[in-house]
């Protein structure tokens, strides 16, 4: 079965439970990546996928895989029936997340993430990968074969033949572009959303200021004088009383 896309693009908006399945042609199978970490491509910040340590398991140590059988070790596709029954098998180069014993009948093999492992960097608003780079090892079974004596004291091992990387980045003008396009820009964006939220509360702020200043004013005007009454009444007083008098 197929699944995923031919590993040029992924659908946008993508979640860190989003996964990158993709067809491979090189192990005639499909991949399909999980999230690492973030991460920062060349200014553009992005999800890290990595494959999974259940890539190449054996169908023993993962079910799922039990298609892909007859299995060896973990680490170990067996591709014999689309490269012509071939005793070939795919794993990442020095055996990486393989079965320790498949590190112990090779000398030299020194495995490592940071140089034998699968990633792809995305940019998860767009689904567009920014850096990507697919390391895979070609091995050949070597055993002995029956009616042939030559062979007869050959042990029984998978043989690394060579190991390859694909590996490509978004770089230059296109680099310059997306940048600015889709971080420098949205920057700027929010930014200035920002900017005029303060502003506008700051002219509410303002209004309801000078609201409650004017309105204290009104009162100030309204209130009668007390003491300008008061001694209103009292001259009227005084005058009755004084025609009173007389």
């Amino acid at each position: 079965m197929i699944n995923g896309t031919a590993g040029e693009m992924w659908p946008p908006f993508m979640s860190t439970k989003s996964t990158l399945p993709f067809y491979s042609p090189d192990i005639c199978r499909s991949i399909e990546l999980v999230y690492q970490r973030p991460e920062v491509s060349r200014g553009v910040p992005a999800y890290h996928y990595v494959a999974p340590k259940t890539l190449f398991a054996s169908g023993s140590d993962y079910p799922p895989n039990q298609g892909f059988c007859p299995c060896r070790q973990s680490g170990l596709l067996n591709v014999g029936t689309c490269r012509h029954h071939a005793p070939v098998f795919i794993s990442h180069p020095h055996f990486y997340n393989a079965d320790p014993v498949l590190l112990k009948t090779v000398n030299g093999l020194n495995p490592s993430e940071e140089e034998h492992g699968i990633f792809i960097d995305i940019h998860p608003e767009t689904g567009i990968p920014l850096n990507v780079s697919i390391r895979l090892q070609l091995n050949l079974l070597v055993k002995r074969v029956s009616g042939i004596s030559e062979t007869g004291r050959i042990k029984e091992v998978v043989m690394p033949l060579i190991w390859f990387a694909e590996s490509g980045y978004i770089d230059g003008a296109v680099l310059s572009t997306f940048r600015s396009s889709l971080v420098v820009l949205p920057l700027l964006v929010e930014c200035v959303q920002y900017i005029l939220i303060a502003v506008g509360l700051l002219l509410i702020l303002g209004a309801g200021v000078l609201f409650l200043s004017d309105k204290i004013k009104s009162k100030m005007c309204v209130q009668p004088n007390t003491n300008v009454d008061s001694d209103r009444s009292a001259n009227e007083r005084t005058q009755l009383l004084q025609n009173t008098e007389n």
